[in-house]
């Protein structure tokens, strides 16, 4: 029997750009969700976003695969009421506009629910629709600033490190999807609509954990580059490359310990102490032996010795090493002009749509005669 689709049956209407909102509504679309992207004339600004090949964008590709695109001007009156004709027949409506835009247009949250008294809306922006810096535009570097991560990041004697992918923006749309089904399974009890307020700030801060506690005691991170302080983890030279070394704990250490040549250790110093007291010698001490020996050969040591341990890879490396598995961790789509472009596969294989969309990213307003034939049809009496 073929599993259906998790969200099948679930209609979305997503009026967003750039990351946060639009890798929401792919999510959902992966999973069965009937998301229609709902774009301004022109299509969403993102379509022109780089790196592109001859006007395609591969940054729009890898957040829209799966959905219907309209095109709707909510600026005309017309256009609005179109679209508040649709909000009437649909469970979602997502968006990651500016905190003012929706009830400054006409669709704020107080008007859908006006014509869908169940309606969810989920907003996704910078810093929260209530909050005092809720006009301040966000992007991803901006969040990475402000949650003080990147003071977190880097050599201790070097400049705050940034992230390089944008993921402050994927952890806001991976938030803004958990809240989503949340609240449809709250639908499922209570029927009444519901407004779902996300913001960048807080679901990139969310990693933080004990950092938290630890920074309002008092007692902030201290950067220390690729050394982990509350553990003996770091990320050593070697022959042909990095290794990331993790022998953590009692029962681990003294293996290592005899691994590296410091049989010495395993009796006389502790792995407590190792990390507290003797932290730049053991150090100095693996650096050393890592880098006489082959990245290859001493991951496989470690791993035959049940000591954590991976390569740190170059991104071509690691993107090959992903596509080669067979769980969907990369998929190729099929762009608005027709080009095959590689990007992440879906979160989990559970409950996947099936059908010749889910791979394929929309045109500007390609479903729009399909649509609005739908709309007609739902409005005609039976």
């Amino acid at each position: 029997m073929t599993t259906p689709a998790a969200l099948s049956g679930i209609r979305v209407l997503e009026l967003t750009h750039a990351i946060a909102g639009p890798q929401t509504g792919q999510i959902l679309a992966d999973h069965g969700a009937d998301v229609i992207k709902v774009e301004p004339p022109g299509g969403e600004l993102a379509r022109d976003a780089m790196p592109s090949v001859d006007g395609d964008s591969t940054y729009f590709a890898a957040q829209n695969r799966g959905k219907r695109s309209i095109v709707i001007d909510l600026k005309d009156p017309d256009g609005l009421a179109t679209f508040l004709r649709l909000v009437e027949t649909s469970d979602v409506v997502l968006t990651n506009y500016s905190a003012r835009v929706p009830e400054r247009l006409g669709w704020g949250f107080e008007a859908l629910k006006a014509v869908n008294p169940s309606i969810i809306m989920v907003h996704i922006t910078g810093f929260g629709t209530a909050s005092p810096d809720r006009d301040l535009l966000a992007f991803d570097g901006i969040i990475q600033g402000m949650s003080g991560i990147p003071q977190m990041t880097g050599p201790a004697d070097g400049e705050p490190t940034f992230v390089a992918p944008f993921v402050a923006d994927h952890l806001a749309a991976y938030r803004s999807t958990m809240s989503i089904l949340m609240a449809l399974r709250v639908r499922d009890v209570h029927p009444e609509a519901q407004f779902v307020d996300v913001n960048m700030l807080s679901s990139y801060m969310g990693v933080l954990a004990h950092d938290v506690d630890e920074s309002l005691e008092g007692r902030p991170y201290q950067r220390d580059g690729n050394r982990v302080p509350v553990s003996i983890s770091n990320t050593w030279a070697a022959r042909g490359g990095h290794v990331h070394l993790s022998p953590v704990g009692d029962e681990k250490w003294p293996r290592f310990c005899r691994a590296i040549g410091r049989a010495d250790w395993a009796e006389s110093l502790s792995y407590e102490d190792a990390v507290l007291v003797a932290r730049d010698e053991v150090d100095e001490v693996v650096g050393a032996w890592c880098r006489d020996r082959e990245r290859d050969e001493i991951l496989a040591q470690m791993r035959e010795l049940g000591i954590p341990c991976g390569p740190v890879r170059g991104l071509t490396e690691a993107v090959r090493h992903l596509d080669e598995r067979e769980d969907e961790s990369v998929v190729r789509v099929t762009s608005p002009a027709g080009r095959t472009v590689a990007v992440p596969g879906p979160l989990t294989t559970v409950g996947l749509a099936d059908g010749p969309r889910r791979l394929r990213v929309p045109r500007v307003g390609e479903h729009d005669e399909e649509v609005l034939a739908e709309l007609r049809a739902d409005a005609t009496p039976s």
